[in-house]
């Protein structure tokens, strides 16, 4: 799939998806490390959540006063407590961060020179339209069960609120059958480096 028309940029922009604790960022970070150009959405996103945040009027009118800290400043937590109990919140939060992370992103992206090879970091890549953008997609595939134990342990957060993040997402077996190619990260560290690997040779190719 080409998203060439849909850009300005001279770019080759590869979206990288997986489900929450799948470890997607590590991929990301990996395919970094032997010669790509990474961009998260997250790493993005994540200022506006934060404590001071430029949107915090916004974030307390549509999430409520819930989601501040005793000092009255944006709590990344208790957002996302919110939203994940709440599936009209967080359809508000993204109609709030979602264009500002893509606008942001874009004009990375318009500052890179021809043929970069960029690994886009999506959570939601093909549950909102920025596969339609991509000239390749990948996802990274793991356990399920498993990803959620790394997000209880990461995250510091119930097995609930951690089902009820990963269930706002597509089945990974949906994203895995809509991606181009396929990183399985379902082994050690090492065997996902391999996977890598593999996959940035034939990107490159």
């Amino acid at each position: 799939m080409s998203g060439s028309s849909k850009r300005m940029d001279k770019a080759f922009l590869v979206g990288l998806t997986g489900i929450i604790g799948g470890g997607k960022s590590t991929a990301a970070k990996i395919l970094e490390s032997i010669g790509a150009f990474r961009i998260s959405s997250d790493e993005i996103a994540r200022k506006y959540s934060d404590p001071d945040s430029p949107i915090r009027d916004e974030l307390v009118r549509e999430l409520g006063e819930e989601i501040l800290s005793e000092s009255g400043k944006p709590d990344r937590k208790k957002i996302a407590k919110v939203v994940f109990e709440d599936p009209k919140k967080l359809e508000a939060l993204n109609r709030l961060i979602h264009p500002r992370v893509r606008a942001e992103f874009q004009s990375v992206l318009e500052g890179l020179t021809e043929n970069t090879l960029v690994i886009w970091e999506v959570p939601l890549l093909f549950e909102t339209d920025a596969f339609e953008i991509c000239d390749k997609t990948v996802c990274v595939l793991s356990d399920p069960e498993s990803s959620l134990k790394r997000v209880v342990s990461r995250d510091g957060i119930s097995l609930k609120e951690a089902t009820a993040r990963m269930n706002s997402q597509l089945p990974i077996e949906e994203k895995a059958k809509r991606a181009d190619y396929v990183i399985r990260n379902l082994g050690t560290l090492r065997e996902l480096e391999q996977e890598c690997k593999r996959i940035f040779k034939q990107l490159r190719g």
